[in-house]
């Protein structure tokens, strides 16, 4: 939880950052070596931050700030302390047996805003659409996908109501997968509760991974070992 914590801190940091850059102003000469390595400690920021090291992330960016305090107060530039807009951004699945397809789609999503929610599709959900039950329970699958750096909150979606996330969340942005729900059914379905949020679906996918494709690997894969195995 710390780490989660420290780490969309240092998101939040990153973007008000980058926001209030828009109101640096040159105002003097002299200063600007330091002003470079304020640049600097901020793109160091961002780069710990890929890397996952956010608490050095925190270090570089405060140097950055306290950088531009300093050269504010001393009358060289004129500089705002600026939050950006959060942007929200949901996507949904059964994310049954987690696969590089899985990462990338989330990935690409987490791109499309700042925070990524996604939401788990119910056990009773995943039955009805296929007929069988997933290998993990919804509880165990949304434990994964909270572990994935790229998301924000993972949850089990609503029994009987698949908008009702969206309602709850209310994200600015939704991400779908290839295979998902019609764009343009899913915006009727959306204005109808009078929701107008974004949608943007991925081309295709991920060097054609699948759960589907993984579940009849392994079951190839294993039973014929076991087989072999037991002779």
């Amino acid at each position: 939880m710390f780490a989660v914590d420290i780490c969309d801190r240092l998101h939040r940091y990153i973007a008000n950052f980058k926001e209030s850059l828009k109101t640096l102003k040159v105002i003097g000469s002299g200063a600007e070596k330091l002003l470079d390595n304020a640049m600097r400690y901020y793109n160091d920021a961002r780069y710990y931050f890929e890397k996952g090291d956010c608490v050095t992330g925190l270090v570089a960016i405060s140097y950055a700030e306290g950088i531009l305090d300093a050269l504010r107060e001393l009358g060289f530039i004129e500089w705002l302390w600026t939050k950006a807009k959060e942007t929200k951004v949901l996507a949904a699945g059964s994310f049954d047996i987690i696969h590089p397809g899985h990462i990338e789609f989330l990935k690409w999503a987490s791109t499309l805003g700042d925070k990524l929610y996604v939401v788990i599709s119910r056990d009773s959900n995943y039955k009805r659409a296929r007929g069988y039950d997933p290998i993990f329970a919804d509880v165990d699958r949304a434990f994964i996908v909270n572990s994935i750096r790229y998301v924000y909150k993972a949850f089990i979606g609503s029994e009987d109501d698949f908008l009702k996330p969206v309602e709850d969340v209310k994200p600015d942005l939704i991400a779908l997968g290839p295979d998902q729900i019609d764009v343009n059914y899913l915006e009727r379905l959306l204005k109808d509760r009078g929701l107008n949020p974004k949608i943007v679906k991925l081309d295709g996918r991920v060097r054609g991974f699948s759960s589907s494709n993984v579940k009849d690997k392994v079951c190839r894969v294993w039973c014929k070992e076991v087989s072999k195995n037991s002779v």
